[in-house]
């Protein structure tokens, strides 16, 4: 598994959009058995996204983050730990032992759930006419559709 940890200066990222590196701890089981900084290449949130993927990173441990790279994150199958601060490795080795850090809520914050929504979108999508039935197709009885 590849922890990945937004960095700077030793520290946590404050934030995971600015930050320049991400300190990356390659583990099997519970121990680290390597490590290396990645650099962000880059200013923009793809430039993020982009890193993860390459260094195939499974976790990643985070200050602050905007809902378009949370969400980004998670359709690429990371498992986001935000909301931490202090020292980096040190995070990495809570995480290993099961240690509960950082502020899960930041996850939740934005997100709504649709029931109507087939592709399961982070928004309302029958409010816009997006990809929610409309009430048209809602008041057709199932048997009448071929």
């Amino acid at each position: 598994m590849n922890i990945g940890v937004a960095f700077d200066e030793g520290q946590i990222a404050a934030n995971l959009g600015s930050c320049k590196q991400v300190l990356v701890v390659t583990t099997e089981g519970r121990e680290p058995v390597s490590k290396h900084m990645a650099e962000v290449r880059g200013t923009s949130t793809t430039d993020l996204i982009k890193l993860a993927s390459m260094e195939q990173i499974d976790v990643l441990i985070c200050g602050s983050l905007g809902l378009a790279i949370r969400n980004a994150l998670e359709m690429i199958g990371v498992l986001l730990v935000p909301g931490c601060e202090g020292p980096a490795e040190e995070a990495v080795a809570k995480f290993l032992v099961g240690e509960k850090q950082g502020d899960p809520t930041l996850l939740e914050i934005g997100r709504e759930e649709d029931p109507d929504d087939p592709m399961a979108c982070m928004h309302d999508c029958a409010k816009c006419s997006g990809c929610g039935p409309s009430e048209l197709l809602k008041s057709i009885p199932a048997e009448e559709v071929k």
